[in-house]
């Protein structure tokens, strides 16, 4: 009786999401590269090297728990990604993400360009806590970032400011 009722909760919560179709993207109107991003000339290959170590030490496990589901290769689809429907809009929400911010591979990422594009990404979504998306939480409990979590990749945001030269930093506004 019980499985049947979580069953139940889930294939609502499944069409719920359907329903509301919002898409993934959490960067209205920015420009998506595909491929290898480029390095601005003024970054040192050093710095962003640096930038790397400390990212597979500190962060990559973070990510990998958090983040590689949408934005890297996904190890494991839940069941009802079987059903043609919620299959097609995990798919989608896939590629989406991955537009936006490919981690499959190490830092820099494909999607943004540059290094610093990538670290000003990351550090909005870690400010505004957009990620992942409301949909995505309701059907994964626990996928949002622990206080913990976004104070460690805050840390290495900072520190990768440094790294990657503070002269040549761009601002956003």
């Amino acid at each position: 009786m019980m499985r049947n009722a979580k069953m139940l909760l889930n294939a609502f919560l499944c069409s719920l999401t359907l329903a509301l179709g919002a898409p993934l993207a959490s960067h209205q109107g920015k420009r998506h590269d595909s491929g290898i991003p480029p390095v601005d000339a003024k970054q040192s290959v050093d710095g962003i090297k640096q930038v790397n170590n400390r990212y597979l030490v500190e962060i990559e496990p973070i990510f990998n728990n958090k983040c590689f589901d949408c934005h890297a290769t996904v190890k494991k689809l839940p069941w009802y990604a079987k059903i043609p429907g919620p299959r097609h809009l995990i798919e989608r929400d896939i590629r989406e993400a991955k537009k936006h911010m490919d981690m499959t591979h190490d830092f820099p990422f494909a999607g943004h360009g540059t290094p610093s594009e990538d670290i000003d990404a990351l550090e909005g979504v870690i400010k505004k806590g957009s990620m992942p998306p409301m949909r995505y939480r309701v059907m994964h409990r626990g996928s949002q970032l622990t206080r913990e979590e976004a104070g460690k990749i805050q840390n290495w945001i900072d520190a990768s400011k440094v790294m990657l030269t503070s002269e040549t930093w761009r601002t956003r506004k």
